[in-house]
């Protein structure tokens, strides 16, 4: 008899027409989803798609099969909801959260959890608790923003650690071997990340800006922050996890300065009414993997 999860790989794999996308949302890596779908055609002793630089269609066999299963397979996983078993977990991830401090986390679940599967949603803090509201992910994990963006009668949030923000200028900074003071920073426009960021509130903290001073600070995305020190000699606050590499590369640089940014709190929101045991357990994996 052929195992139910090689159907449920299979109805991914046509539903994305792409081992890639597939395998993103199973969360298991690329070799092993051809893996489970040979698999499944060797039990079957049938081919079940068309293997092509554009992609996996399914042919003549595979639709067959699809329409044979895809119901089937839908029920089977609503029917695991009736008894509070949730196979799948959707984990939703700030986008710019770098996977290195999540990756052991899951890999730890996997190995106490045979059953259940993870797929990640990448998201941004617009969108994140929206989808947490309407229960289209079960849990985000992110950096900590102000209680204002959401119900906090309906998303909680469980602190896991700290992320750092800190000043950084590219290579060839002229500000690279000076150490500017607060008078200075005040004096210099400062790129970082929008109002409601943590990066934002701890730079106008930090430099103590009044209700009447011009505020000398430009909101970009994480993304265009990067980009703009590729090409111009600006200063910029980010969160310094987020580019490790780029630092140990030479590629930034920190800055030296007089002043200090309060750390970031980062964990994960979940949704008041959508708990159960499999994320309880995930969240308290999280918790401890993420600290070691």
């Amino acid at each position: 008899m052929v195992n139910l999860e090689l159907y449920r790989i299979f109805k991914i794999v046509a539903d994305e027409e792409n081992l890639t996308k597939a395998s993103d949302i199973l969360h298991i890596s690329q070799p092993a989803v051809t893996k489970h779908i040979k698999n499944l055609e060797n039990q079957l002793n049938v081919e079940l798609f068309k293997r092509s630089k554009y992609g996996m269609i399914l042919n003549e066999n595979g639709k067959k099969l699809y329409l044979q299963i895809k119901d089937a397979i839908e029920i089977l996983s609503k029917s695991d909801l009736i008894f509070n078993i949730h196979k799948e977990i959707k984990l939703g991830v700030h986008v710019n959260m770098p996977n290195r401090i999540y990756n052991k986390g899951i890999s730890n679940f996997y190995q106490k959890n045979n059953n259940n599967i993870i797929n990640i949603h990448k998201l941004n803090a617009v969108n994140m608790f929206s989808v947490l509201e309407k229960q289209e992910i079960d849990l985000a994990f992110s950096k900590k923003y102000s209680d204002n963006l959401y119900d906090t009668n309906k998303i909680k949030f469980i602190r896991i650690g700290d992320l750092h923000d800190v000043f950084i200028v590219n290579t060839n900074s002229q500000y690279l071997d000076r150490k500017l003071s607060k008078k200075d920073l005040k004096n210099v426009t400062i790129y970082t990340l929008k109002k409601f960021s943590s990066a934002y509130q701890s730079l106008v903290k930090a430099l103590e800006y009044q209700d009447d001073d011009k505020i000398n600070i430009v909101n970009v995305d994480f993304t265009g922050i990067i980009e703009l020190l590729k090409c111009r000699d600006i200063i910029a606050v980010v969160t310094k996890e987020y580019i490790e590499e780029q630092l140990i590369n030479n590629e930034l640089h920190l800055l030296d300065v007089d002043v200090s940014l309060s750390p970031a709190e980062y964990g994960v929101y979940y949704n008041v009414n959508n708990k159960f045991k499999e994320m309880d357990n995930l969240i308290g994996i999280l918790k401890n993997s993420c600290k070691e």
